[in-house]
């Protein structure tokens, strides 16, 4: 014990130079993205931008309570709340059968007694390919693809859903695949070894240990999309981003501060069905 004790601050001291050259770089790679992003904190507190915030924020008030106003954001509030459902169930429903595809310890490369050929054949190349195309699903934002299908289907809450339903399908595909790399093994080798095929491994061993992530990941890619389908109507794809853009553009800020506070009733909302839902088909008795 007292060799370890004693080894404790050399074992630091060994540590402290990587450590210092990490925050160096931070330091460094921090500066030189503020220098290149043109951060200017002088520029907010300058006068002309003091004086627009403040007329900003001035406008914002009183807020629009007007009922002819008020019900006219009952449809796009409806909206974007469908956007948000349908876009999270097509993209879950997508992602299942491509994360089975994107999980490491289910493909048939880490089947013991196949062939190199038949493993990489039909499981690394398979593997690779669902693993890149969940990649390239996720990483275009959803306002890119919201511009996509806008140029296909027309402006509209079907394009916003089916951004969100691609976005969703890449991000669910992949932490559902994580979720069920990381489940114990243990089960999933016993039926292997009482001759259970993968199939039959996946439904009795994979499948009850991840299903609760599954349940979680997308119900908080839900409240997810909620925040997303209120930003897609800056583009055109539906929902009340669009009200928020036509006000902004319109210098009505009383306007603004009343959309504003109906997108955190939605997230509100949101956020407290996703916790009933999940407490209930997570809970154990």
């Amino acid at each position: 014990m007292n060799e370890i004790v004693e080894r404790r601050p050399f074992a630091l001291g060994e540590r402290w130079p990587k450590r210092s050259l990490v925050v160096l770089v931070i330091l460094i790679a921090f500066f030189w993205s503020a220098k290149g992003a043109r951060v200017a904190p002088g520029e907010l507190l300058s006068g002309a931008s003091g004086a627009n915030m403040t007329k900003f924020i001035t406008g914002l008030f009183p807020p629009d309570l007007s009922p002819k106003f008020l019900s006219s954001l009952i449809r796009p509030t409806v909206e974007t709340i469908q956007m948000s459902i349908v876009g999270v169930v097509l993209g879950a429903v997508a992602a299942f059968p491509l994360s089975f595809l994107a999980t490491r310890t289910l493909s048939s490369s880490q089947t013991p007694g196949t062939s190199l050929s038949s493993r990489l054949l039909l499981g690394h190349l398979p593997y690779l390919a669902a693993r890149n195309f969940l990649n390239f699903l996720r990483a275009v934002p959803e306002l890119v693809w919201a511009l996509v299908f806008i140029s296909a289907v027309g402006l509209g809450p079907f394009a916003g859903v089916l951004a969100l339903a691609v976005h969703s399908t890449g991000l669910l595909g992949k932490l559902y695949a994580e979720a069920m790399e990381s489940i114990n093994l243990e089960p999933v080798e016993a039926v292997r070894a009482l001759g259970g095929n993968r199939v039959k491994a996946t439904a009795y061993a994979v499948l009850p240990q991840a299903a609760p992530n599954f349940v979680s990941l997308t119900l908080y890619q839900w409240e997810c999309n909620a925040r997303t389908a209120t930003i897609l109507g800056f583009v055109g794809a539906g929902g009340i981003g669009q009200s928020i853009d036509i006000a902004m553009r319109l210098f009505q800020y009383n306007e603004v501060l009343t959309l504003i506070a109906v997108v955190f009733g939605v997230v509100f909302l949101v956020d407290n069905a996703s916790a009933l839902i999940r407490k209930t088909l997570t809970s154990q008795k």
